[in-house]
């Protein structure tokens, strides 16, 4: 799928009022900051031709009082023009300044420069307010620093498998991680940033100094992270050393006719232990039940222990698929089974076939076929297996195969046919969730977090012995993109991020970059040293080389940006496929039933 396909079929999957709060978050971020320009200017009787929310050519304007407020065509952005600080024609326009109007003192250059930041810092402090009242929801997984899973593999980009730096290290399940490069770790946030914007290397690579509190100890353990794409499409790789961190287990529901049920497991029971081993997240308990047939599963119900002996059967996870390659592009088809459906062979077993996928060049030949169609027949016969056709169409190599699909015939030349099949993952009959976490961290705690985490991605940034770059770092296409994934599902997450934007807008802001604040700052304190103002000429060649390379940089990581927000989305459309391929567990219960009854 072409980028523009990939953006024509964002938009129409698009929720608006997801949209209207990025607007609102993110133009309230831009306003407040121009905000702190023009009342300080206004205070100090400055001339303020313009007060813009955006760049470009002016979409909405109106002068109020000598000022024209206006919205322009590129909202990525805003300034308050004004002459006396600094005069950017090719961003704000030029502007001829009244004969009466008065000098600039240097300490109202660096207060007006300097409010915009401050005004930044007091919404975000109002934000952090408003989420210290309310709360914020988190997985209790993200909210403390024990480990509940060593990863055993790390899979990397080329297919080869290698042992994790955490299983490497020695880092065991239960340990507490408290600090990372001897700064302090309390959850799993602050293990991962501490992890990926590392700066230490040895003749090894990237190494981090780990402080474990484990066995009654606490001690230093060095460990080598391993970069790990996180992004194929932009290139994008972190630090990483593969571990999880502890989860309580509940369980959510239980299966009818499954052993879980019948035992007398409940919904809500809380999983402490198996085989006297304590459960410390998903990932452990999965492990757990792939290495033991039968064992004793201890749970805590109304805060008191039960323990229940159990067996846990293979199940499959997914139903297998047939990927065929034709003269026109590529098909998927999978089995779709009914309530009615017995399913202990989902290859032989009776069902309907549906397409799974359709691949551009395929769908450009027969507009007709969508997703999820059923097909009716192949070579003119009904057929209610996935065996039986995955049979027919490898037969049929360099040969032509009529699919019947909304009564119509299709003949279609194949060059390959494979199958896909099922997985298998072992299952005691129930679903389990994590517990979940309510927090009301202090504003200030908030505030400070961010600005940490800001300073500590710039020396990261800067740092050449780090493997943090410019394609890390998101730019405006990342940042909304950002904003309207958590304005679609918590808007205290939505707040929470919106905290993290103004706090890194103030700090950059600082950066004495020309065309910033710091910059404008920079300047001033500079011709009050020298005791002499710096050219006109020379000011303005400045301004404009930073101008192209500040735009030049936007273009930059913009472009990671884009690939980014594809990538995601490819793994959206890989994830719901994904969904569509599992099996309901029901089903393979009520067939168990009734060919292993109790």
């Amino acid at each position: 799928m072409n980028i523009f396909q990939s953006l024509f079929s964002s938009l129409e999957a698009c929720n608006f009022k997801s949209i209207f709060w990025v607007i609102i978050f993110f133009g309230s971020s831009i306003f407040v900051h121009e905000l702190g320009h023009f009342i300080a200017a206004k205070r100090k009787k400055l001339f303020v031709p313009r007060f813009s929310i955006g760049f470009g050519p002016r979409l909405f304007s109106k002068n109020i009082k000598g000022t024209e407020f206006c919205i322009s065509l590129f909202p990525l952005g805003g300034y308050v023009a004004l002459p006396q600080l600094m005069q950017i024609k090719e961003l704000e326009g030029e502007y001829k300044m009244p004969a009466d109007t008065p000098s600039i003192s240097c300490t109202d250059r660096i207060i007006v420069s300097a409010m915009g930041v401050i005004f930044n810092i007091f919404f975000a402090l109002i934000l952090a307010t408003v989420l210290w009242i309310s709360g914020i929801e988190y997985p209790q997984s993200t909210m403390n620093n024990t480990i509940g899973y060593v990863v055993p593999e790390i899979t990397l980009p080329n297919g080869e498998k290698i042992i994790s730096p955490a299983r490497q290290a020695g880092l065991k399940i239960g340990d507490k991680i408290t600090a990372i490069d001897h700064i302090a770790t309390n959850n799993l946030l602050d293990i991962m940033n501490g992890i990926a914007l590392g700066r230490e290397r040895d003749s090894q690579g990237p190494i981090s100094t780990l402080t474990i509190l484990g066995d009654g100890q606490c001690y230093d353990l060095i460990v080598h992270p391993i970069l790990v794409e996180q992004n194929r499409r932009a290139k994008e790789s972190l630090r990483m050393i593969g571990i999880e961190t502890f989860q309580e287990l509940i369980i959510k529901k239980v299966y009818k006719h499954s052993p879980a049920e019948r035992v007398s497991l409940q919904k809500g029971d809380k999983i402490l232990s198996i085989n006297d081993q304590k459960v410390f997240s998903y990932s452990q308990f999965n492990d757990i039940l792939e290495q033991n047939n039968e064992f004793q599963l201890t749970v805590e119900r109304n805060k008191k222990p039960l323990t229940f002996p159990i067996r846990r059967e293979k199940l499959f996870l997914t139903r297998p698929c047939l990927k065929i390659t034709t003269e026109y592009g590529i098909f998927e088809v999978l089995p779709i089974f009914s309530d009615k459906n017995s399913i202990h062979d989902p290859y032989k077993d009776a069902c309907s076939l549906q397409l799974l996928s359709i691949s551009s060049q395929l769908k450009d030949k027969f507009p007709q076929w969508e997703v999820g169609d059923t097909i009716g027949k192949i070579q003119h016969q009904e057929r209610d297996n996935i065996a039986d056709s995955f049979f027919i169409f490898q037969n049929a190599i360099d040969r032509s195969v009529i699919i019947t699909l909304h009564q119509q015939d299709f003949p279609i030349s194949i060059e390959k046919a494979e199958l896909i099949p099922a997985k298998e993952y072992p299952s005691i009959g129930i679903e389990v969730c994590g517990t979940r976490i309510l927090s009301h961290q202090n504003p200030f705690s908030q505030i400070k977090e961010s600005i940490d985490f800001t300073f500590r991605t710039l020396r990261s940034l800067l740092s050449p012995s780090s493997d943090i770059h410019l394609k890390n770092l998101s730019g405006p296409p990342a940042i909304l993109d950002t904003l309207y994934t958590f304005a679609g599902c918590d808007m205290r997450l939505l707040l929470w991020f919106v905290i993290i934007l103004n706090v890194n807008l103030a700090i950059v802001n600082l950066i004495p970059f020309p065309v910033l604040d710091g910059g404008i700052i920079a300047l001033t304190l500079l011709e009050k040293i020298c005791q002499r103002k710096i050219a006109t000429r020379i000011l303005a060649g400045t301004q404009l080389i930073f101008i192209l390379l500040f735009v030049g940089f936007m273009i930059y990581i913009s472009f990671f940006d884009i690939n980014k927000i594809l990538e995601k989305h490819d793994m959206e459309r890989h994830y719901r496929k994904q969904q569509r391929l599992m099996i309901d567990e029901q089903l393979f219960w009520n067939s168990f039933s009734t060919s292993h009854p109790s």
